[in-house]
């Protein structure tokens, strides 16, 4: 092979290099999994949980893609909040099940991602939610089970995508739609932070019984790529299925989630909430 064209083989072999790594980035962040990734699921039953307090709260962490590092914070945090709660915390879907689910007032999805339970799993907590259960979804919550349609209508949407350029975690404007809630009555009209802020597949505002709680203001920061929701951005909600009580924001990338001032007392009011505490 002559010099010339080695060089031509070694520039073709560059660009599809490139071309696949790109579709591997790209995969991972649309997917947030690795291509070759497969779900691990749990179905050995586990350690009976033992008596459960009154206000029994099962912290559910689990992660089948990319797992977040505020989890741990996350976790220490709603441990110490001092609400007299029992807390339990888990990555083992196998606690899915009547019998150990009924020991809790609330599951909280702590930033869970990619598919996480297995179809008999998923029975059990659609049973425990319509049932009178809480669920409280933080943040990544949303970046779960794409093909369990009970989830999907239950959170009322998902993960589309999140700002990568200028900024992965800019600062932006938070308007509290609803002051009086007791998720939001501690919060000013308006107010600031940075987190990575989600995009989802569609707004949730105006669908069945869903009740937005706060909105992300699009105009306060810059989402070059990819782009924004368009002006309509809810951030937090809350939803009824059954007798159940739903609440998810979409705050909770940074450690410092579960230290702010008002985006902690607004996750432990959501969990007293869904609770009902």
């Amino acid at each position: 092979m002559t010099r010339k064209l080695l060089k031509i083989f070694l520039g073709i072999v560059g660009v599809l290099v490139f071309l696949i790594g790109g579709f591997v980035v790209f995969g991972m962040y649309v997917t947030r999994t690795l291509p070759w990734q497969k779900p691990v699921f749990d179905t050995a039953r586990p350690a009976d949980p033992g008596a459960v307090g009154d206000k029994g709260i099962l912290i559910f962490s689990k992660t089948n893609g990319f797992r977040h590092e505020s989890i741990e914070p996350g976790i220490e945090a709603l441990k110490k909040a001092g609400k007299g709660w029992d807390v339990r915390s888990i990555e083992n879907g196998a606690f899915f099940n009547d019998d150990y689910l009924s020991r809790f007032k609330v599951v909280v999805f702590l930033s869970t991602t990619g598919d996480i339970l297995t179809s008999e799993q998923e029975k059990a907590f659609e049973r425990f939610i319509e049932n009178g259960g809480g669920y409280v979804g933080i943040h990544a919550a949303s970046d779960t089970e794409y093909a369990w349609d009970w989830y999907d209508h239950m959170l009322g949407t998902h993960f589309r995508d999140h700002p990568l350029y200028p900024e992965h975690t800019p600062e932006a404007e938070i308007i509290t739609d609803d002051r009086t809630h007791p998720t939001t009555k501690h919060l000013p009209s308006t107010w600031r932070r940075k987190d990575e802020w989600y995009n989802f597949k569609q707004s949730v505002r105006g669908k069945d019984s869903i009740k937005v709680l706060l909105t992300l203001n699009e105009a306060t920061y810059k989402a070059t790529w990819p782009k924004a929701m368009g002006g309509d951005h809810p951030i937090s909600w809350i939803n009824t299925v059954g007798q159940g009580r739903i609440f998810y924001t979409g705050m909770g990338h940074t450690d410092e989630t579960f230290t702010d001032k008002n985006a902690f007392p607004h996750i432990v009011a959501g969990i007293e909430w869904a609770g009902h505490f």
